[in-house]
């Protein structure tokens, strides 16, 4: 199946991903010690991973239409690199595909190709609806997290994924860059739970919602429905790293405890795995955008994220896509630098079987995060 754009010709646009690691460190002036006694952020930096590279970025955005669907994506390719290692990147619910910076520029700085993937119906449009008019958050979260819209977006990731595929043998610029045989999905909130299916999660009895495997699969505020069967994350069969904490919790409750979202990695089975948990990561932390919209005129929330809420369900932001205008970050620096080191290193040892990756993961990554947090390993099962 051939898609057709919707928009009338591509937009070549650089995407905003100007704050990187080194920016959130420059950015800040610390004191030697912060309050709490812990290094200041550079320090902090100075033995996290290090990928040994630092690519310049090439970026697209459009829109994609077929049948009733329309989704949007943005793609951000090593600048002069060919057969680079896709990450498809999903957004949190009311986020555009111009969220997650932090996290799409750090990979992208380590020679992979990020493209996100959100469909409009889960954009920030969600907060023009009537029952986001109306304060009703909680039901929007209800019907975007049911059954019935997961299974759709996983057929849209894999119908977009096919594409991508397609317009890449035809040499189309920024597609002919990807290897889509080492492809590895992320996601955050709403998207973790995609990216979570596509890994292989589901309940006894019913079926993978896809026969596509990834290579591995990162969620960033992981999906546990209230009372969820653990044995459904014992299904996961692709490696998967996990990044939460006992503040990610979302601003309408609508997962009840951060405790919940422990249940992922406690129910992995042979595929084994890793949980980075950060002690003092909030949801938004891990939402890894880094500006926020302008309030909308009478609204009475805010928190929004570039043109969206903040990611979680219920949190309301600008009134339309571009809105935002630079500001603080809003994100905890060292909290967002862990995430961004651990993330790069699980992808440099998953995807591209870097033994260095791998060492820091395992041997250095425990003493580095020290009261940061703490990241948790599974052995896969012997073969």
């Amino acid at each position: 199946m051939s898609l057709l754009p919707f928009s009338v010709a591509r937009l070549a646009r650089p995407l905003a991903l100007s704050v990187a690691l080194a920016a959130l460190a420059a950015c800040s002036s610390p004191p030697p010690a912060d309050d709490d006694g812990m290094v200041s952020l550079q320090e902090y930096l100075k033995t996290a991973y290090n990928p040994g590279v630092a690519n310049k970025l090439d970026g697209w955005a459009t829109r994609w239409a077929w049948g009733n669907h329309q989704v949007d994506l943005s793609l951000v390719v090593p600048a002069g690199q060919k057969n680079v290692p896709l990450v498809v990147y999903l957004p949190g619910l009311g986020e555009d595909d111009s969220a997650g910076q932090l996290w799409r520029q750090s990979w992208g700085n380590a020679g992979y190709a990020v493209l996100t993937v959100q469909p409009t119906r889960y954009d920030s449009s969600v907060y023009k609806t009537p029952d986001a008019q109306a304060g009703a958050f909680r039901g929007i979260a209800a019907n975007s997290y049911a059954d019935a819209a997961l299974q759709a977006r996983v057929a849209e990731v894999v119908t977009v994924l096919a594409e991508v595929r397609r317009r890449g043998l035809a040499g189309e610029a920024g597609f002919n860059a990807v290897d889509v045989q080492r492809t590895v999905v992320a996601g955050y909130d709403l998207g973790a739970q995609t990216a979570a299916a596509l890994a292989g999660e589901h309940d006894d009895g019913q079926a993978r919602l896809s026969q596509w495997r990834p290579l591995g699969a990162i969620v960033l505020s992981p999906y546990v429905a209230a009372g969820a069967d653990p044995a459904r994350f014992a299904h996961i069969d692709t490696p998967l790293l996990s990044v939460t904490g006992p503040l990610d919790e979302d601003p309408f409750s609508w997962v009840a405890s951060a405790q919940q979202r422990f249940a992922l990695f406690d129910g992995l089975g042979s595929s084994g795995g890793y949980q980075l948990r950060l002690q003092d990561a909030s949801h938004k932390d891990l939402s890894g955008t880094l500006v926020h919209a302008a309030k909308p005129a009478g609204h009475a929330h805010d928190e929004g994220g570039e043109g969206g809420g903040p990611g979680g369900p219920g949190g309301p932001g600008g009134d339309r896509p571009g809105a935002g205008k630079p500001a603080d970050p809003g994100v905890d620096r060292r909290q967002a630098a862990s995430v961004a080191a651990v993330t790069t290193a699980w992808l440099d040892a998953t995807v591209k079987h870097t033994p260095a990756a791998q060492q820091w993961l395992d041997q250095q990554a425990g003493q580095w995060l020290g009261p940061v947090g703490r990241l948790e390993h599974k052995a896969p099962a012997a073969r």
